[in-house]
């Protein structure tokens, strides 16, 4: 992982032990499970530092998978990731770890996780003060939040909040005036020992899929259900069994198996109870 932007990410082979994708070694299995990733697209945007100055975006569209090879008979299996998706994976601009990348995807507000990148890039530092104009342009509010009072409630408040139920970090703040309008702001970042301990028990990338495989049945554009689910099945040790059940539902999705009606009504009926959720 690196922090530099400049950084050439190629093309990379990652061989892996057959066993350790599936204990039977089931080969069949795999090549579908990796033919299905390497058939969806993933986007993402970098956020580029540029100073005072808004930060330049970049906009990525990249499959996660780009080739499987493999030798008859061998305890080995080799599979290729674009180069794109090495950035994606190991680029941790602004402080990110593997652990903040999972807590970044449990919030399910689109201005918590800005703030949380916000927090990550200056934690070290332990504050941050600037005018509002130049958190506006760092936050890229755009025309979203020009009263103060909407940037305060929307933006600040409602951040806050949840970073402090959810995340590592959270921050507090203060606006200043100058003459009657508030002319800056300042930050104090905490580290919140509490959430960090509750998630270090649990492989990130576990979680991860188990958040985004539950999000695609229960979006958090209706509920925070995915989350709220994710969080059960972690706390009740069962994200080892959860990952692998998930990804055998998977591989029934993609191949038509199941429907996603099928798979979120046996989620509700069956398999979330029997995990903990």
């Amino acid at each position: 992982m690196t922090k530099d932007m400049n950084k050439d990410f190629k093309e990379q082979e990652i061989v892996i032990e057959l066993k350790l994708l599936d204990k039977n070694r089931n080969y069949s299995r795999i090549k579908k499970a990796i033919k299905s990733l390497g058939s969806k697209q993933v986007e993402f945007e970098m956020n580029i530092p540029n100073g005072k100055k808004a930060d330049k975006i970049q906009d990525c569209v990249t499959s996660l998978v780009s080739g499987l090879t493999y030798e008859q008979n061998s305890e080995y299996v080799s599979f290729w990731v674009p180069s794109a998706a090495c950035r994606f994976f190991c680029y941790i601009g602004g402080g990110f770890t593997r652990f903040q990348k999972t807590i970044a995807l449990s919030l399910t507000k689109n201005a918590s996780k800005c703030m949380y990148e916000f927090c990550c890039r200056w934690i070290d530092k332990g504050g941050y003060q600037c005018s509002i104009e130049e958190f506006r342009l760092l936050m890229n509010t755009g025309s979203k939040y020009k009263q103060i009072s909407h940037l305060r409630t929307r933006l600040l408040e409602d951040s806050k909040k949840e970073l402090e139920k959810k995340a590592d970090i959270f921050f507090d703040y203060s606006l200043k005036k100058k003459g009657k309008s508030y002319h800056s702001i300042s930050f104090k970042f905490h580290r919140n020992t509490e959430i960090r301990d509750k998630y270090s028990g649990v492989k990130s990338e576990q979680y991860i899929f188990i958040y985004n495989f539950l999000n695609r049945f229960f979006s958090n554009q209706m509920d925070s259900k995915a989350m709220h689910y994710s969080d059960l099945i972690t706390e009740s040790g069962k994200a080892d069994d959860a990952y692998y059940r998930f990804l055998r539902l998977d591989d029934d999705f993609s191949t038509g198996r199941k429907t996603k009606d099928d798979i979120k009504n046996l989620l509700k009926a069956v398999i979330l109870k029997e995990l903990g959720a």
